[in-house]
């Protein structure tokens, strides 16, 4: 077992590498917008949109089936077995998915919005058939707790791209660059983990008996695909309904409002794998509460800050021309935050093995979204597709929390949590009556500061927050 120092010091280099990797794309956002126009910017958010779906069939969950299959292995000659069979199993996925979709291109190009290209698609394929050959030998690095080989390979695939794309990418130019930058910055990082991993493992590919892989991993591409039809459709049907223009303001605000889930990244990597452990102790609940209670304290202060500093920096680092994102911006972080939250109470959904709750409420709350989007997109544009991600995230938080606190109780501290997110909805109501960006900046740091302060006065974040995560990890079993 990994020793605490260990097993913090490797939690800090995951989150930083997933902060990194989406940190420097956000980086680039400035440049990139300034060299493409709009319309192309737009296009570029649609097929994004069209690489998330594709990645999540290409990819079948077989990270998750990795490590579920190796994690379990009694040996570790299984265990390499298994690892083995999975990475040959991704490789074989990825070469079938771009043969198929390599003929299907053009048939893709007339039916998805945006005027989207032949060579356009085949490019992204290309980048997503590689994906096996990433995502497994990345996930086997997690497994053997060699976070440095992760972070290095996650940040250094991220500052290629960036550097091709700096370079390759002209004023007037078309997203094609952008698309070759990636290509070439993914077969880089493939090549890599391909070697280690056929050093560590070597590689099974069979043509029979790995049914039990793939059907392990279905119900995750199902759960995956649910979840597009929020995040990632949306610019589909904006595009097929308003216009390129607007998915390119809409995609600059998205991708602002990611700030809110890159923040509380280094919490989220930290709980997420140990709040199973914690709440099986004999204090468990006691000690899950008070780690939620944080994330939740945290959540609210990010969400803040996030949504009163996010416009100004719109305003700041892109062109004129994307001024709606700034507002669009707002409503977006709400929407994630209300996401977030989701996944901090959502514990009792899991403890109890209830795992079909989960999918029966993304199904149910997808629904509602889709309906929402789809009856207000004509006469609100992208803010009726906002509108959707928050009335679908909203609901999906009441019901996390109600089934969640069926299966497994909790006694949260409801009274402070209320006030403090009433306060955040304040604060982020009244952001809007600013214009000049210096108000803004002024009303950014006094709300960040004044809910950070009720935070801590309300006894959600204690004032050493290093001293009671540690605390905490005390009372893990077997540290």
């Amino acid at each position: 077992m990994s020793k605490p120092g260990s097993v913090v010091s490797q939690t800090v280099l995951y989150g930083f590498s997933i902060v990194a990797m989406k940190g420097i794309s956000i980086l680039m956002l400035p440049f990139i917008a300034q060299r493409l126009t709009q319309p192309a910017f737009g296009r570029l958010e649609v097929l994004s949109s069209l690489a998330v779906v594709i990645s999540i069939i290409v990819g079948l969950g077989l990270e998750d089936t990795l490590y579920r299959f190796a994690g379990q292995a009694k040996t570790i000659v299984q265990r390499r077995s298994f690892a083995a069979r999975i990475f040959g199993l991704g490789i074989v996925l990825g070469a079938i998915s771009l043969a198929i979709v390599w003929s299907l291109a053009p048939a893709l190009s007339h039916s998805l919005p945006g005027n989207v290209s032949v060579y356009e698609i085949r490019v992204i394929m290309m980048i997503l058939a590689l994906e096996g050959a990433i995502a497994i030998p990345m996930g086997w690095l997690r497994m053997e707790n060699r976070a440095r080989t992760f972070f290095s390979l996650s940040v250094s695939r991220a500052v290629i791209q960036a550097t091709l794309t700096f370079m390759m990418l002209q004023p007037g130019n078309d997203i094609t660059p952008v698309l070759e930058a990636s290509l070439i910055a993914a077969v880089i990082q493939a090549a890599v983990l391909a070697f280690l991993q056929i050093r560590d493992t070597g590689i099974s590919i069979r043509l029979r008996g790995e049914g039990a892989l793939i059907l392990y991993s279905l119900p995750i591409v199902g759960s995956g695909l649910v979840a597009f039809a929020l995040n990632g459709l949306d610019r589909w049907i904006l595009a097929d309904q308003v216009g390129l223009v607007e998915v390119a303001e809409y995609g600059i605000a998205a991708k602002f409002a990611l700030a809110a889930v890159l923040l509380l990244q280094p919490f989220g990597m930290w709980w997420s794998p140990k709040r199973f452990q914690i709440a099986n102790q004999s204090n468990g609940k006691e000690a899950a509460v008070k780690a939620i209670s944080i994330g939740i304290g945290l959540c609210l202060i990010i969400c803040v800050c996030v949504g009163t500093g996010a416009p100004i920096l719109i305003k700041w680092l892109i062109p004129a021309s994307y001024v709606m994102a700034s507002e669009y911006a707002l409503g977006l972080v709400l929407a994630m935050t209300l996401r977030e939250l989701s996944e901090l109470v959502n514990i009792g959904c899991y403890v109890n093995r209830s795992t079909l709750s989960q999918l029966w409420i993304n199904i149910a709350t997808t629904l509602v979204g889709l309906v929402i989007m789809l009856t207000t997109v004509s006469s609100m544009g992208v803010w009726g597709v906002i509108t959707a991600l928050i009335c679908a995230q909203m609901l999906r938080l009441i019901l996390f929390y109600l089934i969640s606190q069926y299966f497994f109780r909790l006694e949260y501290p409801s009274l402070a949590i209320a006030l403090l997110g009433i306060q955040a909805i304040g604060w982020l109501a009244f952001a809007p009556l600013f214009d000049v960006v210096t108000h803004q900046l002024v009303y950014a740091l006094i709300a960040g500061s004044m809910i950070s302060i009720s935070a801590v006065a309300l006894r959600l974040i204690p004032l050493s927050l290093t001293g009671s995560l540690r605390q905490l990890k005390a009372r893990l079993v077997g540290w």
